[in-house]
């Protein structure tokens, strides 16, 4: 309760920022990198346009900042400037104070000085000091006075603390680099001066060089400490880069990031998890939200989530936000708050423009990062002349007899996901890339809905593997990605054409492959209106593809005919567009993060993200995450009308061990056939029958149960006996017993069963059940309704088979829908199926004859339209496209006969004995 408690408490002191307050942090930092970039150039160049430099001088003097430059001053600056951009709040206070406090109580004494008579005229006037300068002074100090005010009143603005015991470490850095430069300016005295001057005096003479650089941070101090420095170059030299190394040194374990260990949990996990199954169908980066480095931060209502990782001081977050778009905005300012806190530069890698606009509505900026290729399935087509490339990968494959198999991880035996597991990590090349678009990882027990892709040379060796992260139903995105350096070229292609042709069968609209860094650069560099700048940059990126494979893997995809879609980076300001870029590096394994770790492992706090404890690995973790899957597939099945209670009978099969959707055995009877030869048997031996078929009707209660079993030729009654079914279960080892039929087994569902014939009392052929197994369950009531459905849909179907056999028995050629392009190149006698109609077309015969032929083929309930066509043009004009087309090869006449089986089709105002000529 004393952990809640302090908890609570420290939750209440975080105040909201508002926007004016942050306004002032912003100005404030922009104000400080300025002076900082001015201070470097005067620093290097010492001069600039006199009206230029005394303009920008006065400027920076009303806010009290140093108007007499030096490297030392422009390198001071710079870090107060970042350390301000980072929110630290004690860096706040040291430019406040240092700055324009200072020049405020320096200003009034001297202003007092001067109103009192303390300081005469003609010291000042031998100064140049005139009214004018009087009019600066008093300005300065009125603006410094009220930044001073702002800026304590916008402190809230600047949360960030200083990481514990810094105080003192940065103190003794400070000391030892004053008493280093004091050793060494002394060193260098006696190494380049030997003239007569005591210990001392050299001692005196190096601390004043010491301190000297300070009086130009403030104002009137150059006047009050009035030194020339720089007597002797190696003296002062020599002070002036150990003082710097030692000043800097301190400064940063002041300011250093307050970072901690940054890794998800499995509580994190699971609420991730759960928004991408319930928000995530349209974002193809969501899945790679569960990533293990990452961690999330959520809305305030928990509807909505951003995953980051810690890279340096850069909190970097990947694509958009995850969850209801409603909550999105709550999302991002918790994040931003997060970073605010800890003095961590925001950015995000990934997002897309809908994420984009988000992110920029809280005060972050955007720009181009790349491009995502995304394959639309169903416009996909091989067959395109500008997909000639991946047609002859295609040939290629067929002629070298490779062969691609497509499964959900689920599918895949363990000991084979093993192996696959094995051969990604065998066929690595280098350390794993990516960030905002992998998972980094494979085979692992909560991806089972991952669909995996192999490819297989002719011995049935592994030469590919693909994987791709399920985006909601009908759509894939590209994840793992390995070949065997023993495979031939273009297996990858082979693997992903292939899964979008299997795709369009499946219902899937879109699969998205690889991202493409600065594609942009690419594409406006080949146009023939590219200006230098754009040719420039295509020549840089092109460079760098040398290592990175900007260019190649941008070219791979393209011969996909994708859609490109556009991702974006997201940054804080101009100044931390770099730091972004750096970290956006590191997270995508282009820079090596081992040398950079090491650099800054002094100044940042850093913790490794490893995480000993792999909860992910925990039985009960992977458990929940199944449960939640298969919750939401419930539901998913529900809103297509499913009813609950059949889904959880469904459930319970799968919990019992019980395949809820398999194949019958090679083996088994119609119930046709066993009826007729059985119908007249009264006396019957014990030879096992096995049927399978549906079951439209069930009775019974206790320990024995009646069903009926149709396979839509015929139907026969099923006796299920407790007793027997159980001794069979048990002696065959089998989960099927008698009370998981009595608790899930229901109408409508298709089941195999195996028995023995027998009557019942009153005499009905049945069959007695030994043993039974689910072939297909059902998810939806069989109500009376359905079942005529159902029996309609036989009939009609019986009827088409019975017409098709007749017409082909008198000579009729079955045909696609082009019958009358069949007449045109010679067929007299041609049909076709479609739309429960058959279309039926004879050359050379009136409407009488083909009446009087259809009457022996079809029963009365059919309804026929008839039509004697004759192929002249004239005659034709109103005809459909396809009839216009095929009377230019030179049709015969004929006659066209309409068939129409169903019952609802005679009523939309076809008669039988409707006639046109």
């Amino acid at each position: 309760m004393k952990n809640k408690k302090t908890k609570s408490s420290k939750a209440k002191k975080i105040k909201t920022v508002k926007a004016w307050q942050e306004t002032a942090a912003k100005l404030l930092g922009i104000l400080l990198q300025f002076a900082s970039i001015y201070a470097l150039i005067v620093g290097l160049v010492g001069w600039l346009m006199p009206p230029v430099q005394k303009f920008i001088s006065g400027f920076l003097y009303l806010f009290g900042l140093p108007t007499d430059f030096s490297i030392f001053n422009a390198i001071v600056l710079f870090i107060l400037a970042s350390s301000i951009r980072h929110r630290r709040r004690l860096a706040l206070w040291i430019e406040v104070i240092y700055f324009q406090f200072a020049f405020v109580i320096l200003g009034i004494i001297f202003l007092a000085s001067y109103f009192s008579g303390l300081v005469s005229k003609e010291t000042l006037e031998a100064a140049n000091f005139s009214i004018l300068s009087l009019s600066f002074v008093i300005l300065g100090v009125l603006i410094s006075l009220a930044t001073v005010i702002v800026m304590i009143l916008s402190r809230n603005a600047f949360p960030t603390k200083i990481v514990n015991g810094t105080w003192w470490k940065a103190l003794i850095i400070a000391t030892g680099g004053f008493v280093s430069s004091i050793i060494g300016g002394v060193v260098a005295s006696y190494l380049t001066y030997h003239g007569s001057v005591t210990l001392g005096q050299r001692i005196f003479y190096v601390f004043k060089e010491s301190v000297s650089d300070f009086r130009y941070l403030l104002p009137f101090v150059q006047n009050i400490f009035n030194y020339s420095s720089g007597n002797n170059i190696w003296v002062s030299s020599t002070i002036s880069v150990i003082m710097l190394l030692g000043f800097i040194s301190a400064f940063l374990m002041f300011t250093r990031s307050t970072q901690r260990e940054l890794s998800g949990n499995a509580k994190q996990e699971l609420a991730v998890r759960q928004l991408i199954l319930d928000y995530g169908d349209e974002d193809s980066l969501a899945y790679f939200a569960t990533r293990r480095d990452k961690k999330a931060i959520f809305s305030k209502n928990k509807k909505a989530t951003i995953t980051y990782h810690l890279f340096g001081d850069v909190l970097l977050a990947s694509g958009d936000p995850i969850g209801d778009e409603k909550s999105w905005k709550s999302a991002g300012e918790a994040f931003l708050s997060l970073a605010r806190a800890h003095g961590w530069t925001p950015g995000v890698v990934g997002s897309s423009e809908k994420g984009s606009k988000i992110y920029y509505q809280l005060g972050l900026n955007a720009t181009v990062f790349g491009d995502e290729a995304v394959v639309l399935v169903p416009e996909f087509s091989i067959e395109n002349a500008a997909m000639h490339d991946v047609a002859q990968v295609m040939r290629r494959a067929e002629r070298e007899d490779y062969q691609v198999k497509i499964r959900r991880q689920a599918d895949i035996p363990s000991e084979e996901l093993i192996e696959l597991t094995r051969l990604t990590e065998e066929w690595r090349n280098g350390d794993e890339r990516g960030y905002s678009m992998t998972s980094s990882r494979f085979g692992d027990p909560t991806d089972q809905q991952m669909m995996i892709v192999t490819a297989n040379d002719s011995e049935g060796n592994y030469q590919g593997i693909l994987s791709f992260a399920p985006v909601g139903s009908d759509k894939l995105s590209l994840d793992t990605m390995r070949r065997s350096p023993n495979a031939m070229n273009g297996v990858v292609t082979f693997m992903i054409t292939s899964l979008i042709e299997a795709g369009k069968e499946e219902g899937l609209t879109e699969i998205s492959l690889n991202f493409a860094a600065a594609r942009q650069f690419f594409i406006n560099g080949e146009t023939l209106q590219a200006n230098a700048l754009d040719k420039a940059a295509r020549k840089v990126m092109k460079f760098f593809s040398r290592w990175y494979q900007l260019e190649s893997l941008y070219r791979s995809n393209d011969i996909y005919l994708p859609e490109w879609r556009t991702r974006y980076i997201c940054y804080d300001n101009g100044g931390s567009l770099t730091s972004v870029l750096f970290a956006i590096g590191q997270a995508e394994g282009f820079v090596p993060t081992n040398i950079s770790s090491k650099i800054k492992g002094f100044f940042f706090h850093d913790y490794e993200n490893s995480i000993e404890n792999h909860w992910w690995e925990k039985s009960s973790f992977i458990k929940n995450v199944h449960q939640i899957e298969e919750k939401k597939r419930l539901e998913l099945s529900n809103e297509n009308n499913h009813d609950d209670t059949y889904l959880q009978k469904l459930n319970d099969l799968k919990q019992l061990g019980i395949a809820p959707y398999s194949l019958p055995e090679a083996d088994f009877e119609s119930v046709k056939n066993l009826r007729m030869n059985y119908e007249n048997t009264d006396e019957f031996d014990e030879e096992e029958h096995s049927i399978q078929g549906r079951l439209v009707s069930s009775r019974g209660r206790g320990a024995i149960f009646f069903a009926d079993l149709s396979d839509n030729q015929s139907k026969i009654q099923l006796v299920i006996k407790r007793d027997v079914i159980n001794e069979y279960s048990e002696s065959e080892n089998r989960l099927e017993n008698f009370a998981t039929w009595k608790k899930d087994v229901t109408v409508g569902d298709r089941v195999l069963v195996k028995g023995v014939l027998m009557r019942t009392q009153i005499g009905e052929l049945s069959l007695r059940v030994n043993s039974w197994k689910m072939l297909s369950k059902t998810l939806v009531e069989l109500t009376e309704e359905r079942k005529v459905s159902q029996t309609t849909f036989i009939e009609q179907t019986e009827k088409f088979s019975k017409i098709r056999e007749s017409l082909i028995l008198n000579g009729f050629i079955e045909v696609a829908k082009q019958e009358y392009l069949a007449l045109s190149v010679g067929y007299d006698k041609v049909f076709s199926i479609h739309n429960l109609k058959i279309n039926l077309l004879w050359a050379y015969r009136s409407a009488d004859d083909v009446r009087e032929f259809l009457s022996k083929v079809i029963d009365e309930d059919s309804s026929v339209n008839l039509s004697e066509i004759f192929p002249d043009p004239e005659m034709n004009k109103e005809g459909t496209p396809e009839l216009k087309r095929a009377l230019s090869f030179g049709l015969p006449a004929f006659t066209m006969a309409e068939i129409f089986i169903s019952e609802e089709t005679s009523n939309l105002g076809v008669n039988n004995k409707n006639e046109k000529k």
